[in-house]
């Protein structure tokens, strides 16, 4: 476990393995994981997105929606 800003951080290391995707997939379903998304960018603004990660700051993860 590692805390910046207040805010606790665990991390997970999974095998990319069918075992493995689907014990993380278990605990996302089950809720025993929390998620953090910062902002969420089209493709077109895939620019945007990379100066806001580069520029340091996000509270959580950001996303480009590509679909």
């Amino acid at each position: 476990m590692a805390t910046k800003n207040k805010q606790k951080y665990y991390f997970i290391f999974v095998h990319e393995d069918g075992a493995g995707l689907q014990r993380i997939s278990d605990m996302f379903r089950e809720c025993k994981l929390e998620t953090s998304v910062d902002r969420i960018y089209e493709l077109s603004q895939v620019n945007q997105a990379l100066a806001k990660v580069a520029g340091g700051g996000s509270k959580g993860k950001t996303i480009i929606k590509i679909c």
